[in-house]
């Protein structure tokens, strides 16, 4: 009795540290052009899940969309962070002057001909033609392999103000280090 026991108590052990090893590790790739914006928004998403869940984070920088898609459709990237502007190109609508409808229609397009799923927006900002939305978009492998990061990620959704983040992003550009940046924001929000 004794023995069988200690043998269930270290098979116990030994899938409980097995599955501990299983959750550290993951590494989880954010794919961006080479945009302030898209950087900026890729350090604060990085920065929250790797405080949050101990899951390593890269930002891979693209040098340009095309590239950026063709990565995403490889695998080789989880996240990728998209505006409404670019996503209605993307998806072949023209484009769309309320940014919700845009959104609505992106988020709709890209689950049912890429596969990708779009997060809360995180930030709406002024474009070229009126008022546009960023927000992070997975694809449903990391869906999948990571079910609760959308509800870690869209803690970030309405905490950026469109002012607040115009200065934040003045600060990027005047050289400050964009992870800098963003850990400072979310501390001051207490995300981390």
């Amino acid at each position: 009795m004794r023995r069988s026991f200690f043998l269930l108590l270290m098979l116990l052990v030994l899938v409980l540290n097995q599955t501990a090893h299983a959750c550290v590790g993951k590494i989880l790739n954010i794919g961006i052009p080479n945009s302030a914006n898209e950087q900026l928004l890729a350090e604060m998403i990085a920065t929250l899940v790797t405080e949050r869940t101990g899951t390593t984070v890269k930002i891979i920088v693209y040098k340009d969309e095309r590239e950026l898609y063709k990565a995403v459709k490889k695998g080789d990237v989880g996240i990728l962070i998209e505006n409404t502007d670019h996503a209605m190109k993307m998806v072949a609508k023209p484009r769309e002057s309320n940014a919700k409808t845009a959104y609505e229609t992106a988020k709709s397009e890209y689950r049912k001909n890429l596969n990708l799923v779009w997060l809360d927006p995180l930030v709406s900002a002024n474009g070229a033609a009126g008022s546009i939305y960023y927000a992070p978009v997975l694809s449903l492998d990391t869906l999948s392999n990571l079910p609760a990061l959308p509800k870690l990620i869209n803690k970030l959704s309405g905490i950026l103000k469109e002012d607040a983040y115009a200065k934040l992003l003045k600060s990027v550009k005047s050289d400050d280090k964009p992870r800098k940046v963003a850990r400072d924001f979310l501390k001051s929000k207490k995300l981390i």
